[in-house]
């Protein structure tokens, strides 16, 4: 089943590289380089603190850091009817937030290593947090 994911990413890289068009990141996806990301001074209590890195209510998080990092993010939906369409998402370190809660794939390739690909449960209102050790191939 995991291989079928893998042929469906590499056929959208083909696409998008054959078209020659960069592809536009989903609103949901925020670098943490990004100068978006600007908070107020921190919370004073710990119940003052907001329980993930997200910005609609009922949605979670997804933070992804890989080894080395600037891989590229991909996140897949999955459900009982199969798997959704692949979505880029930036490179690493990144987090994705605005999730809705459920299952996912989220893949990481990086030129040079070998794919990088790990199943989680986003639930709302936490992060969920991967760290890829990515391996030469």
């Amino acid at each position: 089943m995991k291989l079928s994911y893998r042929l469906l990413i590499l056929a959208c890289f083909a696409v998008v590289a054959t078209a020659g068009c960069a592809t536009r990141e989903p609103s949901g996806n925020t670098n943490k380089n990004s100068s978006a990301n600007t908070n107020a001074s921190p919370p004073k209590t710990a119940a003052d603190a907001p329980p993930a890195k997200t910005s609609r209510p009922g949605t979670g998080s997804i933070e992804v850091s890989s080894t080395p990092s600037g891989a590229r993010v991909l996140l897949v939906a999955v459900d009982e009817g199969g798997a959704g369409e692949p979505q880029a998402r930036g490179q690493t370190p990144t987090t994705i937030t605005d999730v809705y809660p459920g299952k996912y794939t989220v893949d990481l390739e990086k030129p040079g290593y070998k794919f990088f690909q790990k199943d989680v449960v986003v639930k709302a209102n936490s992060s969920t947090k991967i760290s890829a050790n990515l391996k030469k191939q």
